[in-house]
């Protein structure tokens, strides 16, 4: 070997060294896999899939199994012609943000609501074409989709100069041969690198969440640069989670209206579980989870036969359909917001009485009325009203029901009907019983950009629970992720199997209701144990807030009031700014503040856009937002 080949070894591997000093304390997870990794190959444990091979002068990545190319052309020239076609425009970039006004008819519509405050940037943006021809003059954000040598990383940070990369790679190996070539720790002396080298859908999300949090004013238009054409279906994926990501799904304005209503029911004494001393009122007993889904009808014969064997626990949605076969559940459970739900309650009065009701702390005044005090249990949902009362999350009932399902200390959940998926034949969302049901369009899945896709329309495909693939739609996927989340949190042995004709569900064995031995199951005596549950409810509950509490919300009051001269003595958005941070260091708690947090991480990529914009659009756009502060300040304090 020429003393040039060998002084280039060394070099890279002095290179490489440097990396992985550098994983150790930046990524300690990525470089344990890395270590393991080459652990395997130094050890004939497993052998390398890509050779790293210098053909015709050309340095390349070699395919093992099928001796392809990795790299189009030579590694040093691709690097340099990607360079060169870099413009700080949005061409070959994601939009993170909505860029055309918002048709969203809202249920429930909320004084302050975060739809109508991001249309007033949107149409200032609509109205001066900003971003039509905008170049920025700083890259907040930028994602590298496949690493193949990194060559390229390198070059083109030095024209880029980002603040936060998200570096993507599908294979492990792959990443392992960037670090001989590309210098990450010289990179992350001015940015931060966010990796996500082959992981799973869930932690490849958590990697995506942190880099969509840190710097949240840089999340509205995204550039990227693909290290190869075989990186394009892994840049559709990306763009597909990172839809699912968007905090318009669940916005700030309704954590404030669900906030508003749970300190209504508490002030008119309607009760609050606390969820973590009610986990032993089923103790070693089966429970079947019944939700809306396409096959919930053909499901029915089964829950009919079942429910004496069982702990049925249903959402709201189903009750039509289980009343018209005289199936009375022992719990329902109702998470919606909206007045239109009350449509759900539309059966006969035996079918509710003898339940007990569990709501979400947010549930519109006009249902709650209807039912009895008495057997009526509020839930913290996304709010906390009782510290240490346990606080459900999610997206929709389904998963967030699950989530209580999984509190208890039962022997074995059965969940039925929760698809997460469309029926495979006809296409429609829901069991048809189900007022919401609707036919999607059977239309091939196409790739758009992020403000053009459509969550509850869009067909697309997922791991199924009884077949390869089923048909599904983005909001379901989102759905699904949720789903797997909780799993993936219960802390104890509980067996979950999942009935349902939908999507597969991580941590539950699919089984099809024939297989179900149902005269090997004893009976469970109702009566009885509905009783003791109600009182172990009652002995578990709160409906009134205590001097802790009060003096909690009379600190938040303060904060809140302390906000608003901020604002009266000020009228820049900055200055604001500034005195907010040094108050969310000291109360990072405090409701109001965490509010505001949310606020700024939707607004601010919007108003980031007008920066070294025309002073007189610069100066509506603080303008807005002060308005948009203020008007949520005196909300909050009117109700506390």
């Amino acid at each position: 070997m020429s003393d040039r080949l060998i002084k280039i070894q060394n070099i890279l591997l002095q290179n490489y060294l440097k990396n992985i000093d550098f994983l150790k304390n930046y990524d300690n997870d990525l470089y344990n896999r890395i270590e393991k990794l080459s652990y395997t190959f130094d050890n004939d444990i497993s052998k390398e899939r890509y050779s790293l091979e210098l053909i015709d002068d050309k340095l390349n990545i070699i395919d093992v199994s099928n001796s392809e190319k990795l790299y189009e052309n030579d590694p040093y020239y691709d690097a340099e012609y990607k360079m060169s076609k870099f413009h700080p425009n949005i061409q070959e970039a994601i939009s993170l943000i909505i860029t055309q006004k918002i048709e969203k008819k809202r249920n429930p519509r909320y004084e302050v609501d975060s739809f109508e405050y991001v249309n007033e940037y949107i149409k200032i943006i609509d109205q001066y074409n900003l971003l039509e021809n905008k170049k920025f003059s700083l890259i907040g954000k930028y994602f590298f989709v496949g690493t193949l040598l990194g060559i390229h990383i390198q070059k083109l940070h030095k024209k880029i100069k980002s603040k936060n990369y998200f570096i993507f790679e599908k294979s492990l190996e792959i990443f392992r041969l960037s670090l001989f070539f590309c210098d990450y720790k010289k990179i992350a002396k001015k940015s931060n690198l966010f990796f996500a080298v082959e992981l799973d859908e869930l932690d490849f999300r958590t990697a995506l969440r942190s880099f969509l949090k840190n710097d949240s004013q840089y999340n509205n238009i995204v550039k990227y640069t693909l290290a190869s054409n075989r990186y394009k279906t892994d840049l559709q994926k990306l763009t597909d989670i990172i839809a699912l990501e968007n905090p318009l799904l669940y916005p700030f304005s309704d954590y404030l209206g669900a906030y508003s209503r749970g300190f209504g029911y508490i002030k008119n004494g309607y009760k609050v579980l606390n969820l973590a001393n009610i986990k032993d009122a089923y103790n070693d007993k089966r429970m079947l989870y019944i939700g809306p889904g396409p096959s919930l009808s053909k499901k029915i014969s089964f829950i009919k036969d079942a429910q004496d064997k069982f702990i049925l626990i249903c959402l709201a949605s189903t009750l039509k359909l289980l009343s018209d076969h005289d199936i009375v559940p022992d719990i329902i459970i109702s998470i919606d917001a909206s007045t239109i739900i009350s449509k759900q309650f539309d059966v006969p009065s035996k079918y509710i009485k003898k339940s007990i009701l569990l709501l979400s702390s947010k549930t519109d005044n006009s249902i709650v009325k209807f039912f009895d005090k008495k057997k009526l249990y509020m839930l913290q949902d996304s709010i906390e009203f009782f510290e240490g009362f346990g606080i459900l999350t999610g997206n929709s009932s389904g998963e967030i029901g699950y989530s209580l399902c999984c509190t208890f200390n039962i022997k074995e959940l059965y969940i039925i009907g929760m698809d997460v998926a469309l029926n495979q034949k006809t296409k429609n969302t829901h069991d048809a019983s189900y007022y919401v049901n609707q036919k999607l369009n059977d239309c091939d899945y196409r790739f758009y950009e992020f403000g053009k896709l459509d969550f509850d329309n869009d067909i697309i495909q997922v791991k199924g629970n009884f077949q390869d693939l089923v048909y599904t739609t983005r909001r379901y996927q989102q759905l699904i992720y949720n789903y797997n989340q909780i799993t993936r949190s219960i802390n104890r042995d509980i067996s979950i199997y999942n009935l349902s004709n939908g999507a597969f569900l991580e941590g539950m064995q699919p089984l099809k209701v024939k297989k179900i031995k149902l005269n090997q199951f004893e009976e469970i005596k109702k009566k009885k144990l509905n009783k003791y549950v109600q009182k172990l409810f009652d002995n578990n509950s709160k409906n009134e807030f205590c001097e802790v509490d009060k003096n909690g919300m009379q600190d938040d009051r303060k904060i809140t009031e302390s906000l608003l001269n901020i604002l009266k003595n000020s009228r820049l958005i900055n200055t604001f700014s500034t005195n907010f941070n040094q108050i969310k260091l000291e109360h990072p708690l405090s409701f109001i503040i965490q509010i505001l947090v949310l606020y700024f991480d939707l607004i601010n990529p919007y108003v980031q856009l007008f920066e070294n914009n025309k002073k007189n659009i610069q100066q509506k756009v603080n303008m807005i937002q002060l308005e948009q502060i203020t008007k949520i300040l005196e909300f909050y304090k009117c109700k506390i």
